[in-house]
């Protein structure tokens, strides 16, 4: 089945990444190869629904468009690369390509761009496209027999049981419940428990491995998840007179009518949280808030509520009450007299929630932000988006870190985004997770942090990793980050919080990107820092780290902290670089989850090094001339995260990864005129089974 880059869906996708900026932010085991260079020929067939970029059959296209009427729709899904695509910041050293008829169909030298199909089209786009992410759920095998798609698993061996009707069985996903777990019901009545939530044990043979980070490290379920029974319990196929969400699926939907439907229209989750709660309080140690950034005029859709009930069912009660929900909300209308006038406020909670979750909101305004944190700030090094400070582009931590203030039942808060899919069980995620996060030693935290793990350079091994970082550290005659880094006499005191269980301590801050150093890149907010006396030549630049994307887990103390040094010293920063330099200079445990994420390309492990890491360049792509530029990737200044985040458009997470969101709907069963429910049904063996992820941006469904 054809499948055109960038197709119709990714380009939506596109056009709600318009409004970032160039930087892509809103406010916003390897197998040996022929060698890096051969970039398009990898002894590989393929087969499958998704076309690979290859120069001899665009050749043979562009020669025999004319005589064949299959060729010519070939060649118009093509022209659909001409839509555009966010522009990329260059280094000032840089030139943009100019186009040239004789190099449309010349290989791209690593880490090069070339002005192609009325676009800058990079290097990268020509690695071969992996197709193992598409296979049904009839092509699972257990995983001591599954190989991934980048072992050159053979086609043969991909369709070898694509046709047959036979659907491995389903296991119900295990939770971490105590002995003491009392069951938490959706009805004051008792009567009905959350839905249970299965999924099949192993893999798609074939499907792709994560390029960076580990399902294995981080400790989830060997197992994989489709539509049907991660979401049909919470409405997903029942129309809405049965009290579904009235969305119609198509494609492969076998077994929805043994699905138990429920009448969720009439449930009350804030009533249902705070009945676990009450029932489990005394078994609970310790609690998390799980706040979901929102604001009053946001419009809800189908599949916006089905994510957010599988969110307080499966985190609120699956737990027992150890998470409780809320929703952040931002009233942008500042007309609203929402501080002066109860009735108001109200009012405006009841209409910035769907009624089945009321209850459960906190509204704030840059208004309110302005008298909790008053006037003057000083001025910022470079206030680079020209935004106001009190704006949710450059002070989101504002509103967040005076919630932590008002809510001191919780030690932990999870902060969360409405773009923000997940194929798995919420508590299985993030209770792996933290579960990691607490077992790793506070020594090397930051080092390990700041870099990616690819997994195929250590033998999918982060022991292996950590050693390495270890051995850098040694060799590079640097101390490692120990303590805090800034002098104590200008610290403040670290608030008191109940200890971890952990025998490193609490764990202050857990990200899914790397905690970089922000003034060793051209990330474009890096000096979006306020109150801190740094002079016009830098003297005095605080130390900082960032984590970019700010979905992330706070303990309450490092909330705390912010929320002081915010009220009585006026230090701000870019949002998401204060939560982790204040970590930094108070000598907290700041730890970068290792999250698995995909890419739709066949990357080799040590170029990704290269680029995601800014490792030294090997002799192969210096012999192809790779040089990004002083500061771009290599060199001082070199960092992934700044103009050359495009490399990341083709993966599951990131702030303008546009596969994320045609996975997503393609495992949701939507139909994005490439003919994907006729492959479903047909070779694709069955719908998608997708292990856990985490998808990000997703701008529509």
């Amino acid at each position: 089945m054809p499948f055109n880059i960038w197709p119709d869906s990714v380009t939506r996708d596109y056009d709600a990444l318009k409004s970032l900026d160039g930087d892509g932010h809103r406010h916003v085991p390897e197998t040996p190869r022929h060698g890096l260079l051969t970039l398009l020929s990898y002894p590989r067939q393929r087969y499958s629904h998704r076309r690979q970029v290859s120069l001899s059959r665009l050749r043979t296209r562009k020669a025999f468009c004319s005589a064949s009427a299959i060729l010519l729709f070939t060649i118009v899904g093509y022209l659909l690369l001409s839509l555009p695509i966010p522009s990329i910041r260059e280094p000032p050293s840089q030139t943009k390509p100019t186009s040239d008829p004789q190099d449309e169909f010349t290989t791209v030298p690593l880490g090069k761009s070339t002005a192609r199909f009325n676009r800058e089209f990079f290097w990268w786009e020509q690695f071969p496209t992996l197709h193992g992410f598409f296979r049904g759920h009839n092509s699972i095998v257990p995983l001591n027999e599954y190989l991934p798609e980048q072992q050159h698993v053979q086609e043969e061996s991909l369709h070898s049981n694509s046709t047959s009707t036979t659907v491995p069985p389903l296991t119900q996903v295990r939770l971490p419940l105590t002995d003491t777990f009392q069951p938490c019901y959706l009805d004051e009545q008792r009567e009905i428990l959350p839905p249970p939530i299965s999924a099949y044990q192993g893999l798609p043979q074939g499907f792709p491995a994560p390029l960076l980070g580990s399902q294995d490290e981080l400790g989830f379920e060997p197992v994989c998840y489709d539509r049907v029974n991660r979401f049909a319990s919470y409405g997903y196929g029942f129309t809405k007179a049965q009290g579904g969400l009235g969305i119609e699926l198509k494609g492969d939907n076998a077994g929805l009518n043994s699905v138990l439907g429920r009448d969720f229209t009439k449930v009350q989750w804030n009533d249902a949280q705070q009945r676990c709660l009450s029932t489990n309080r005394h078994n609970l140690t310790s609690r998390t808030a799980f706040v979901i950034r929102t604001w009053h005029s946001y419009q809800y859709t189908e599949h916006d509520i089905l994510m957010l009930r599988a969110i307080v069912s499966e985190l609120a009660l699956s737990s027992g009450g150890q998470y409780t929900v809320h929703f952040l909300i931002h009233v942008q209308d500042e007309s609203l007299p929402i501080w002066t006038s109860q009735t108001v406020y109200d009012q405006v909670l009841r209409e910035s929630l769907p009624p089945e979750f009321h209850g459960m909101g906190t509204l704030w305004s840059v208004p309110q932000m302005m008298t909790v944190y008053p006037p003057p700030f000083p001025d910022s090094i470079v206030n680079f988006s020209g935004g106001e400070i009190y704006e949710a582009y450059r002070s989101l931590h504002f509103p967040f870190q005076h919630f932590a203030t008002n809510h001191p039942e919780y030690d932990y808060f999870w902060h969360w985004e409405m773009d923000i899919r997940v194929t798995g069980h919420y508590q299985q995620l993030l209770h792996q997770i933290a579960t990691w996060a607490d077992e790793q030693p506070q020594h090397l935290a930051w080092e390990r942090a700041s870099r990616f793990f690819v997994p195929s350079l250590f033998n999918n091994s982060y022991a292996e990793y950590a050693q390495a970082v270890a051995e850098d550290v040694r060799s590079s005659g640097k101390d490692p980050i120990s303590g805090p880094q800034l002098a104590q006499e200008t610290l403040l005191d670290v608030p008191e919080q109940a200890a971890s269980h952990s025998s490193d301590g609490i764990t202050d801050l857990i990200t899914f990107d790397p905690l970089f150093d922000p003034s060793k890149s051209r990330w474009a907010f890096r000096d979006d820092i306020t109150g801190y006396h740094v002079e016009k030549n830098g003297d005095n630049r605080p130390p900082t780290r960032a984590a970019l994307i700010t979905a992330s887990r706070l303990s309450r103390r490092l909330l705390v902290l912010m929320h002081n040094e915010t009220y009585l010293n006026k230090h701000t920063m870019f949002p998401e670089m204060y939560p982790a330099s204040i970590a930094l200079h108070y000598g907290l445990k700041a730890v970068y989850a290792p999250l698995p994420v995909y890419f739709d390309r066949d990357w080799p492990a040590d170029h990704a090094n290269e680029i995601f890491n800014n490792a030294p360049v090997g002799s192969e792509g210096q012999d192809a001339g790779m040089d990004h530029g002083n500061g771009f990737f290599h060199g001082p200044g070199g960092s992934v995260f700044g103009p050359g985040e495009h490399v990341f458009r083709g993966s599951t997470y990131y702030s303008n990864a546009m596969f994320a969101g045609y996975l997503w709907r393609r495992w949701l069963g939507r139909e994005n005129r490439n003919g994907e429910i006729a492959w479903e049904l047909g070779k694709g063996g069955g719908r998608m089974c997708l292990p856990m992820m985490i998808l990000h941006p997703i701008k529509s469904e």
